[in-house]
């Protein structure tokens, strides 16, 4: 128990915001996966395993008390996931936009795509905060 109490007392708020972002990274990753599972054309199941990586990596920085790293291999999974996620949807985007077949987007890419940016914007912006309290 004294080794946990150690542990967190040494962190510094940016720890706490690297949890939220890994929590955020498993959301997005699950609504992905829900919204489009079943259909390829879409779905991009090396996206959705770069983003689990980026939580297994930032875990495991952290375990090793390398937790100043994690934010930045967390962003990084985040970014090629989003690249991926954008690449999938090209197509797509065009349809809507030029009204060929459908004319509006539907609820699961709105969703997809506003936490694929909240996701993205949270993980750059916590490369920039401190990790642990020792840190310089």
């Amino acid at each position: 128990m004294e080794k946990i109490k150690n542990f967190f007392k040494s962190k510094s708020y940016g720890f706490y915001v690297t949890v939220a972002v890994v929590l955020l990274t498993l959301i997005t990753s699950i609504v992905y996966a829900d919204s489009y599972g079943k259909n390829e054309r879409y779905m991009s199941w090396a996206g959705f395993a770069v983003m689990l990586a980026g939580i297994f990596v930032a875990a495991g920085l952290t375990a090793f008390k390398r937790c100043e790293f994690a934010p930045q291999g967390l962003a990084l999974a985040n970014f090629v996931a989003r690249m991926v996620y954008i690449t999938n949807f090209y197509n797509y985007v065009v349809v809507v936009m030029v009204g060929i077949d459908i004319s509006s987007f539907s609820t699961q890419f709105i969703a997809c795509t506003t936490l694929f940016a909240i996701l993205l914007v949270a993980s750059v912006a916590n490369i920039f905060f401190k990790q642990s309290k020792e840190e310089k």
